[in-house]
């Protein structure tokens, strides 16, 4: 299971260029990934499998929100997975909105962790800023 990262200083930003339904390498625009980040370091893939994820929203608050998970970045460069927290992977648009947010699997996975009383530990989650 993937430890979940958050930032209480996490800064918004755009999508450099449009992205269909499937790309899971998304950029930011330049110079912002580290701010959109707020801190948070994720680490790199494990025999292939990333360990961390930080929650964003491209185009939030609209109809054509969707919330997905950032596995690793690479300065502007975001390796993702689309379509989480029941939204669908939809296209979106250069210049769309993009910012961290806490969804109800976040929460949902916290609670999780609590009941098997592993949540709040520093394996578990991680937070940033104040």
């Amino acid at each position: 299971m993937a430890i979940r990262k958050f930032s209480s200083i996490s800064v918004e930003t755009t999508l450099a260029s449009g992205i269909n339904s499937s790309t899971t390498s998304v950029a930011v625009s330049s110079g912002t990934g580290s701010a959109l980040l707020g801190g948070v370091t994720l680490d790199p893939a494990v025999g292939g499998v990333y360990p961390d994820q930080f929650t964003v929203a491209i185009d939030p608050d609209t109809t054509n929100e969707e919330i997905v998970f950032v596995e690793y970045r690479s300065s502007d460069t975001l390796t993702v997975v689309r379509g989480r927290a029941g939204t669908s992977p939809i296209a979106h648009s250069a210049g769309a909105t993009v910012k961290h947010v806490l969804t109800s699997d976040d929460l949902n996975a916290f609670e999780a962790g609590l009941q098997s009383g592993t949540g709040g530990t520093v394996s578990s989650l991680l937070l940033m800023g104040g």
